[in-house]
């Protein structure tokens, strides 16, 4: 475990410039501010800082990796780059992100840059610009759900994970009541269509709910999809990966998974 002093000391290690930080962060919190996040310096802090919690993640995958997983690894979604200045601490020595949203690839292209072993990659959310087998670790926090299709999301870095490579996922239970960031029922435990009509419904001028909570029920519906251990057993079998295994899953917290899988 990494105390807050030892993460202040990598702060300082692979951010050596405080105007370049200050832009970056002022970069960041413009473009919060433009697409409407709120609360605006929350996001801020937990995308732009280095003890925000991400580190948890790597405590609990890490220690299960053999030597070797830490060559080139692979971070799917990286607003602001602070997950990659982490991994390194960690023994990872080429390290890539990716994003779809084209603001968070240059406020962490440069937030890095001058830096050796980094890099930042735009991609369309789909196909993964990289060869296959080029990752010896990757991970994927909180991003599974939020793509047009879970199953392709999966098959697509199983296709650029290395043989005998490592794949941590973390994602909502799909049986947890409500939905993380809301608190609000998002009936992810119903097949497909019940869930549409049931969100639907819930962000209609017709249901009991505010004008504000309606937005979310919408949100939700468009921006949420299922997922749960037996779906990632299923996709991976589906895929033709019946070698590949579920090292290790918990629950560190209500209401959400954690998943260590060896390819």
């Amino acid at each position: 475990m990494w105390s807050a002093v030892a993460e202040e000391k990598t702060y300082r290690q692979f951010v050596v410039s405080a105007d370049r930080e200050k832009r970056c962060e002022a970069r960041l919190r413009e473009y919060l501010t433009r697409v409407g996040q709120k609360p605006v310096e929350q996001e801020l802090f937990e995308l732009f800082s280095l003890t925000s919690g991400v580190s948890d993640r790597f405590d609990y995958f890490v220690p299960r990796l053999p030597a070797g997983a830490r060559r080139t690894l692979l971070i799917s979604g990286c607003p602001a780059g602070a997950e990659m200045i982490i991994a390194r601490r960690y023994g990872f020595q080429r390290i890539i992100g990716t994003e779809v949203v084209p603001e968070y690839v240059e406020i962490t292209a440069e937030r890095l840059a001058g830096q050796a072993g980094f890099g930042a990659v735009l991609y369309d959310g789909r196909n993964l610009p990289f060869p296959d087998e080029t990752f010896t670790t990757i991970v994927s926090g909180h991003i599974i759900e939020h793509t047009p299709s879970p199953y392709e999301y999966l098959r697509e870095h199983m296709r650029v994970l290395a043989p005998g490579g490592y794949l941590f996922l973390e994602f909502p239970g799909r049986y947890h009541r409500t939905e993380l960031h809301t608190g609000l029922p998002s009936l992810e435990y119903l097949p497909r269509p019940l869930r549409s009509m049931g969100l639907r419904f819930r962000a209609s001028r017709f249901s009991h709910y505010s004008a504000d909570e309606r937005r979310r029920f919408e949100e939700i519906r468009q921006m949420l999809r299922p997922i749960s251990v037996w779906q990632v057993r299923l996709f991976l079998f589906r895929m033709g990966y019946q070698s590949s295994r579920i090292v290790h899953h918990y629950s560190p917290a209500p209401g959400f998974t954690r998943m260590l899988i060896a390819k």
